[in-house]
């Protein structure tokens, strides 16, 4: 099962900072994924959301998965995408920062933690902005 697995138990950690932003441990799991290269968001949900009900004959996409997800609406979506974009970026950029930084471990631990908090805020007024008006019904 994913959810006893290292993975899941990492995603159920972080689930109480996710939350408020409207995202459950499965999104927990693709934001870390996505420190080593914001693409692996994707194939990482493709993961999460194959394992377990894996039916040979039904060639579903993860689309179609996600649709039939109830746990998912546009508004958590929005959300999603708002924190993946701007949470903090790969290690090869943060590497490529500490180096153009002139090796200063504080700004790159700052452009971490900035980028980050700054991702968890806007998430969090897009989701519960939206969610005032009704529109994650």
């Amino acid at each position: 099962q994913l959810e006893q697995s290292y993975a899941g138990r990492l995603g159920h950690f972080v689930e109480p900072v996710v939350r408020p932003i409207g995202l459950d441990w499965r999104s927990g799991i693709a934001f870390m994924a996505g420190i080593a290269a914001k693409e692996v968001v994707v194939s990482t949900f493709g993961t999460i959301y194959s394992l377990g009900e894996v039916d040979p004959e039904e060639t579903g996409s993860l689309r179609e998965s996600m649709q039939k997800d109830p746990s998912w609406n546009p508004l958590k979506a929005l959300a999603f995408l708002m924190f993946s974009l701007i949470y903090l970026p790969c290690f090869v950029a943060m590497a490529v920062f500490y180096r153009e930084s002139g090796s200063k471990l504080k700004w790159t631990l700052f452009l971490i933690f900035w980028t980050t908090v700054l991702a968890w805020f806007v998430s969090f007024i897009v989701y519960q902005g939206g969610s005032l008006l009704g529109l994650g019904v």
